[in-house]
């Protein structure tokens, strides 16, 4: 009785242990960046270090598991860093389309990271093109999403500056 109660113990621990040790290294990759966004800040050298370690082993498990679940996160997670912490949105679009176009109505993802593809076109890249063609994308794939209102407030104000955006909202509402 003992050795089948050893055998079984063992054949639970195997079970419950990472099977991709590459996930197991993104996520603890994950839990020091964001220690060190605390403790040491965005421009520190730790924090960048670890971010670009985080970026290059989720990109790396993108490649070796194009179908795993975790892709789209991963995937939205660099691009994110990309655009925010290394000034690369060119990069983080790059990222983003991956995730549009192999996991497009397949995850829960996909739209937050067509809708921020579009939202990173306007604001960093000013391709006000692109914005306008990823926008009416988010809204073609996914018209109910919660981000679909936002969407919609961008195409209308998309390419106006800052002037002409004031004077459009004096006009629907003028001041007393």
């Amino acid at each position: 009785m003992g050795r089948c109660s050893l055998w079984l113990l063992a054949l639970m621990g195997f079970a419950c242990t990472p099977r991709l040790p590459e996930r197991a290294q993104i996520l603890r990759l994950q839990k020091e960046l964001q220690e060190r966004l605390e403790t040491h800040g965005p421009s520190s050298s730790p924090f960048l270090e670890t971010a670009l370690a985080l970026v290059r082993a989720e990109e790396a498990f993108a490649r070796k598991y194009p179908n795993h679940p975790d892709v789209p996160a991963f995937l939205l997670e660099a691009a994110e860093i990309e655009a925010t912490y290394f000034g690369s949105p060119a990069r983080a679009v790059e990222l983003l389309r991956q995730i549009d176009l192999r996991f497009r109505q397949k995850s829960d993802v996909a739209p937050k990271a067509l809708f921020y593809e579009a939202f990173i076109c306007e604001t960093m890249l000013s391709d006000t093109a692109q914005a306008r063609q990823r926008y009416e994308d988010f809204l073609r794939y996914y018209p109910n999403h919660e981000l679909a209102p936002q969407a919609r407030a961008s195409l209308q104000h998309l390419g106006k500056t800052p002037d002409q955006l004031l004077e459009e909202i004096l006009r629907k509402k003028p001041l007393p």
